[in-house]
């Protein structure tokens, strides 16, 4: 699949209606317009959301919130997006969630970078909401 970090094998065309599975999921992005279009999006797919604009934020919103899926921009300023996955990943709390890196950065060297930090795909902004989808069905898939 073009944009991720891990390959998923899934159908070309993914309905919300095969989408059964309510995930909790924390955006993470300084961008709050990006963050914001993002969850209204997934919410129109029936998920849970939170936002957090910061990496200290997201850490400790994380915390409490028990995220299934974090997606993260890479290019935030302060703790960058591969800091923020490296410090959510030793949360014991968060050893099950998935990592979906979100970002304007789409190199060779990007896509490397945020799998060495702990990320589980790699996508690049603006958000193909159908790879996205995608990625939730897999999630969806491997919970059966």
């Amino acid at each position: 699949m073009m944009g991720t970090t891990q390959a998923a094998t899934l159908p070309d065309e993914v309905s919300t209606d095969e989408l059964p599975h309510n995930y909790r999921i924390l955006v993470v992005d300084d961008n709050k317009a990006c963050a914001i279009t993002t969850m209204w999006t997934l919410e129109m797919l029936g998920h849970t959301l939170q936002m957090a604009l910061d990496g200290p934020t997201a850490i400790e919103l994380a915390k409490s919130f028990h995220p299934e899926v974090v997606i993260l921009d890479i290019g935030i300023p302060g703790m960058n997006g591969y800091e923020i996955c490296q410090a959510m990943r030793k949360e014991f709390v968060l050893q099950n969630t998935t990592f979906i890196a979100l970002t304007g950065w789409g190199k060779k060297e990007h896509r490397e970078r945020s799998k060495e930090a702990g990320f589980n795909y790699h996508l690049v902004k603006p958000v193909d909401m159908e790879a996205l989808k995608k990625i939730l069905f897999e999630l969806d898939k491997r919970s059966l």
